[in-house]
């Protein structure tokens, strides 16, 4: 399968296509969380990664630590995306254990539960609206030219040949940060609050397990592997990362079209799994309240709407974007018109 209609033009029709239809045409019963399945999915991650961390802590040989590092990273990466549902309220309930569960995922997985929340909630209401989405995965020209040689060199890099490690620098440039800075991107004394709460819980969380695991003996190992699978994890989501919104359609007037922001990608039932759904994006940006078990159930019935109406709808097969993606050419987006300006177009002086 290759991608579908992703270069198809904006025309009269696309103003008789509206979000409230969309979302108008799922069911009530596919706002319910299917709890059981969920919490046996969470049961089975948590459990592949505590026996794979357990395994590379324990292995005599750097060959086993490293193989079983690897696999903890993505039991970890899988873990943040039950994190994600969970983030949205979706997972299971009660509330107490869908926010519990939530936690759980999100401190393996080296984030703060709130601080996270909030950020990618801004993501959504933004989502490709320059400076406003915390998760764009592209610059403004000002904004690469006033980057320090190095800092330019390093953009290029994770922006293309090396795309599937930007989420690594992505964490701690901004994800990291988010949690901690709070104050500078929210005046809500809630959401400051709660982030505050959340960071002493991230942070109370990992001392104290770690901190067990030194005073019993198995000495600094154990923080060493969950640091280098935890870094393996955002590798893992920069694969994801650049398959949500990468090279699709920026701008103030598409931001409550989701189905323009957004794209499918069609992958294997265990990738599906591993991913919690996370790879059904159109859908999940159509109605976010979607838990991502029922995701695709939906797919047929959005996609065929959407292309109906003679929109775009987005997917592809992973191998293939991940092909496309490492053969793009990089680019920044100009201001006011989102234009992609190759870097072979910008003016020598300014790199």
């Amino acid at each position: 399968m290759k991608s579908v209609s992703t270069t198809l033009e904006k025309s009269s029709i696309e103003s008789e296509l509206k979000l409230s239809d969309l979302r108008k045409l799922i069911p009530a019963e596919s706002l319910k969380p299917p709890i059981a399945k969920n919490i046996i999915g969470f049961l089975i991650k948590y459990g592949l990664f505590a026996l794979c961390f357990y395994l590379a802590c324990s292995a005599n040989s750097l060959l086993l630590t490293a193989f079983w590092t690897l696999m903890s990273g993505v039991f970890i990466f899988s873990l943040g995306t039950v994190g994600h549902d969970c983030g949205h309220g979706l997972y299971v309930r009660p509330r107490w254990l869908n926010e519990l569960i939530g936690q759980i995922s999100m401190i393996t997985h080296g984030l703060p539960y709130a601080g996270w929340k909030h950020s990618h909630n801004t993501h959504h209401a933004n989502t490709n609206r320059g400076d406003l989405d915390p998760d764009r995965l592209w610059l403004y020209p000002d904004e690469f030219t006033n980057m320090s040689k190095t800092g330019q060199f390093l953009w290029k890099l994770f922006h293309t040949q090396l795309f599937w490690m930007s989420a690594v620098g992505h964490y701690f440039r901004s994800m990291l940060p988010w949690s901690f800075r709070i104050e500078k991107y929210t005046d809500k004394p809630e959401e400051i609050k709660a982030c505050k709460k959340d960071n002493l819980i991230f942070v109370g969380s990992l001392v104290a397990f770690h901190g067990f695991l030194i005073v019993a003996g198995l000495g600094f190992k154990p923080l060493l592997v969950h640091f280098v699978a935890v870094l393996i994890a955002f590798v893992c989501l920069s694969v994801y990362v650049r398959t949500e919104h990468y090279l699709l359609d920026n701008g103030w007037d598409v931001h409550d079209k989701p189905w323009r922001t957004s794209r499918t990608i069609v992958q294997s039932p265990l990738l599906d799994f591993l991913a919690t759904n996370l790879n059904y994006h159109v859908e999940h940006h159509i109605l976010q309240t979607i838990p991502h078990a029922n995701l695709p159930a939906l797919r047929p019935i959005l996609k065929k709407a959407i292309l109906d109406a003679g929109q775009p709808y987005h997917e592809d097969e992973l191998w293939h974007f991940l092909k496309l993606a490492f053969n793009k050419e990089f680019f920044v987006v100009e201001r006011g018109s989102f234009r992609e300006i190759q870097l072979s177009e910008m003016p020598k002086a300014n790199l």
